[in-house]
């Protein structure tokens, strides 16, 4: 297995990467080092507040993308006594901040979010134009795209992530039945997705 070129680099330094640029590379040794401490305390919360375990891994997955998204690392709001410790408990608090987010939108159920879709569809609105025939062509070129998998997977998301968050047990165990893939694939399948699509919008955008 090859080794990746940040492998020996601190992880603070790493965040101070991922925050200056957009290298995936960065990004993804990150979240190998820190990823499964997260989950685990996600998981921990799950199981004191009575929640279905698949929120805890989704709001996992949503810490590190709030990172990598809101570029605002500062290595002076860092508090411990090494930096594993420092970066572990700042990750943490960002995780918690998500299950307050979470909590208080259960108890709006009119709620109306925006999910990855709807950002990558209003950066879709960048590009020019005229007609309602123009812009349904325009999506499916975009949704070509995908494979068969990321298709259902962003479809499904289309379907449910308007009125909630995060997927339902039953909808995300369903989804992962019918495209033939283990739940925690699913999540993999849906960034995979993403990327294509943002990629499809950037080129058609330039």
């Amino acid at each position: 297995m090859l080794k990746s070129k940040y492998e020996q680099i601190d992880s603070i330094a790493l965040l101070e990467l991922i925050r200056d640029s957009d290298d995936d590379e960065a990004y993804k040794e990150f979240v190998q080092r820190f990823l499964p401490i997260v989950k685990d305390q996600c998981l921990t919360k799950c199981k004191l507040r009575n929640v279905d375990k698949h929120v805890g891994l989704e709001i996992a997955h949503d810490t590190f993308e709030k990172i990598r998204k809101s570029k605002s690392f500062k290595r002076e709001k860092l508090n411990g006594s090494d930096s594993k410790s420092m970066i572990t408990g700042w990750l943490f608090r960002i995780s918690s901040n998500l299950f307050y987010d979470y909590h208080n939108s259960q108890k709006c159920n009119n709620q109306v979010y925006e999910s990855y879709i709807d950002q990558l569809f209003n950066k879709a609105s960048e590009i020019s134009v005229d007609s309602l025939a123009e812009k349904r062509d325009l999506s499916i070129k975009i949704l070509q795209t995908l494979n068969s998998k990321e298709r259902e997977v962003v479809l499904t998301d289309l379907e449910f992530k308007r009125s909630q968050k995060y997927l339902p047990e039953d909808a995300n165990e369903s989804l992962a039945n019918r495209i033939g893939v283990k739940k925690n694939t699913v999540r993999k399948i849906r960034e995979r997705a993403i990327q294509k699509l943002n990629k499809a919008i950037d080129e058609i955008n330039t």
